[in-house]
């Protein structure tokens, strides 16, 4: 029988640290990461993070995929969280994704759902606005040592859960690079989890052909508009030679997955279109590609 030998980093537990603003969709996360086989723990107090590290170290909690939800609460874990980060990120694979979103829209999300600001619950006299600050000022040690920030300003839970599963599913992704493709629309924002940013407002828009504004470049009609730009199909070639050439540099470096942004006006024909196109070519050529359209059912 041979024998097979696991290197360090294969034998380290992956561990997901979910963080960032009540209201961002934190709870809609760590739902999602259990759903995916996570062994998840919410909202640990302070006291119990060097337990939690000790745990892992002496492999008491027996699944190797765990994630770890943390918010302002209790005060003390952005602190105590600091203390532990490098230990942390000495035993596990570890990942830190930070959610976010505007005032605005966390004021509107509260509202809807009736429910109190969690920092109100010790201090009822801050308005929810000023409870909102708080909460992102307490968290930001936590934001400074994520990899990852992600906006669910113009997010869909649903479009948050894709974004999930895209980025933290089990798989072979240790051996892997996961290539996500994400097709937006800049009049609501840039992205800011994208790795690399393309802008294809440059190219012919559908938009102003009447029988296509109302739909979609996932329909042939808009697809084919598009590409009859003859700049579209030598933007995909060098674009697919690009990551082609940059995909086992990741690799050696370490990277899990790599997100590619392809940005029009609205996020519903020319990028949702050359987004597909390109997905379908990778899909050809990678073992693992995802792609998700942002901002296409938006309009």
């Amino acid at each position: 029988m041979n024998e097979i030998h696991l290197t360090e980093s294969q034998n380290k537990k992956s561990l997901v640290i979910i963080s960032g603003l009540a209201g961002s969709g934190k709870t809609i996360a760590i739902h999602a990461l259990e759903d995916m086989g996570y062994y998840c723990i919410d909202n640990l107090p302070s006291v119990l993070l060097k337990a939690f590290t000790d745990s892992i170290k002496s492999d008491k909690i027996k699944n190797p995929y765990i994630a770890l939800a943390l918010d302002s609460r209790d005060t003390d874990i952005p602190n105590t969280f600091q203390e532990i980060y490098e230990i942390l990120s000495t035993i596990c694979d570890l990942q830190i994704l930070y959610l976010k979103a505007s005032d605005e829209i966390v004021i509107k999300r509260f509202r809807e759902t009736r429910r109190q600001h969690p920092l109100n619950a010790n201090a009822p006299n801050l308005s929810l606005l000023e409870a909102i600050k708080l909460d992102a000022v307490t968290l930001e040690p936590i934001k400074n040592l994520a990899n990852q920030m992600l906006d669910t300003s113009n997010m869909s839970s649903q479009n948050l859960k894709k974004f999930l599963h895209n980025h933290f599913a089990i798989s072979d992704y240790k051996k892997h690079l996961l290539l996500n493709i994400v097709s937006f629309g800049f009049k609501y924002g840039t992205p800011t989890d994208l790795d690399t940013i393309f802008d294809v407002r440059c190219f012919k828009n559908p938009h102003y052909e009447i029988h296509l504004r109302e739909l979609t470049g996932l329909e042939p009609a808009v697809k084919n508009y598009v590409f009859s730009d003859e700049r579209v199909p030598l933007f995909v070639d060098k674009v697919v030679e690009l990551i082609q050439f940059m995909y086992p540099n990741y690799l050696e470096e370490g990277k899990h997955y790599f997100s590619i942004g392809i940005g029009c006006t609205g996020g519903k024909h020319r990028s949702v279109a050359i987004s597909e196109e390109l997905a379908r070519i990778f899909r050809e050529r990678l073992p693992f590609v995802n792609v998700e359209h942002r901002h296409a059912d938006l309009e």
